[in-house]
């Protein structure tokens, strides 16, 4: 394990096994590129890879931040789906792009069984998203879909803000997905709502990302158009 690696002893709330998994030193990452709805790019090591933890011997994964914040119903839950179950990979050392995948796979089997809120299952969904884009597969839009219509139920229901979501950046973030996935009507009226929002004032890179990302959509019906 290089120096861009560091341990954390973590205990699994479902079986109480003790393990020891990775994390990445954040001065260890070169950012190449930052993609319209956040995705990240990074030159060599990618911390994304490493926000799911994993427990060895029973597989539930969560984020580091909710992995041991469960209420007793949800251990309950959680304990009855993941009782019996093996691992047969060990998530807990370096990762490459398909064990990132598959943790974030787990991650939202996990979210789901708990019935976690929207919120969440849209940020795993949208991440799971982003790894299909970094190996160029068209599953991505499904889960840019799956994403999009849980941060709708989200922006509905739950209190903002959402994590690092402020209000006027999740509606952004909804109009760039509906373009994403081509619903250019509804993107339209998402970025509409970015752009003449009391917000915008404070939160001057969200709206430029919103105009910016206006232009496009306009490049894209038209090419659409044309086809």
């Amino acid at each position: 394990m290089t120096d861009a690696f560091y341990t954390k002893k973590v205990k699994c709330p479902i079986c109480n096994n003790h393990f020891t998994t990775i994390k990445v030193r954040i001065n260890a990452c070169i950012v190449t590129k930052k993609d319209e709805d956040f995705c990240i790019h990074y030159k060599d090591i990618n911390p994304i890879f490493y926000e799911i933890f994993v427990c060895p011997t029973c597989a539930y994964a969560g984020s580091e931040n909710s992995f041991q914040e469960l209420g007793k119903n949800e251990v309950l839950k959680l304990k009855n789906a993941f009782s019996g179950r093996m691992v047969q990979r060990d998530f807990c050392k370096e990762r490459n792009l398909n064990d990132a995948l598959d943790s974030y796979k787990l991650a939202l089997y996990t979210a789901n069984i708990k019935d976690a809120k929207d919120s969440t299952i849209a940020g795993i969904a949208l991440k799971i998203a982003w790894m299909y884009r970094y190996m160029n597969d068209k599953r991505e839009l499904q889960f840019i879909q799956h994403a999009l219509d849980h941060y709708l139920i989200a922006y509905e229901k739950e209190q903002l803000p959402i994590g690092n979501l402020s209000e006027i950046k999740l509606m952004y973030l909804i109009g760039e997905l509906y373009r994403r996935v081509a619903n250019y009507n509804e993107a339209i009226i998402w970025l509409n709502r970015v752009v003449s929002s009391p917000e915008r004032h404070s939160s001057p890179i969200i709206e430029r990302l919103a105009r910016t990302q206006w232009m496009t959509l306009r490049e894209d019906i038209k090419s659409n158009a044309a086809q």
